[in-house]
């Protein structure tokens, strides 16, 4: 069992979680998902992450959207959005809401 704290990163550009696991990894316990759906069932099966860190800018399912469902059922744990762009109002008022804990930008 690893003492590392766990991280999910959700993103569908395959090449951020490629550079994310592989720079982070010596520092942390990295899950990744292109698929939000699919980082919502990894967060079902498993309840050690420590943080989860989203894309803003996804298919399907944008990031908030993506914390919004996961905080239905996993309460306990920083949310943080990544995103290429600047801040955006849906990004600060979920940020001034306390909503989410911090905001990345790429």
């Amino acid at each position: 069992m690893s003492n590392l704290k766990k991280v999910l990163y959700v993103d569908d550009e395959v090449m951020n979680l490629f550079l994310f696991e592989n720079l982070l990894s010596n520092n942390f316990e990295i899950e990744t998902t292109k698929n939000p759906e699919k980082g919502l069932e990894i967060l079902k099966e498993d309840a050690s992450f420590d943080v989860v860190i989203s894309d803003m800018k996804m298919p399907g399912m944008n990031g908030l959207e993506f914390i919004k469902r996961a905080k239905e059922f996993y309460k306990n744990c920083p949310y943080l959005i990544l995103s290429g762009y600047h801040k955006i109002p849906e990004i600060e008022e979920a940020l001034e809401e306390g909503f989410i804990s911090n905001f990345l930008q790429k």
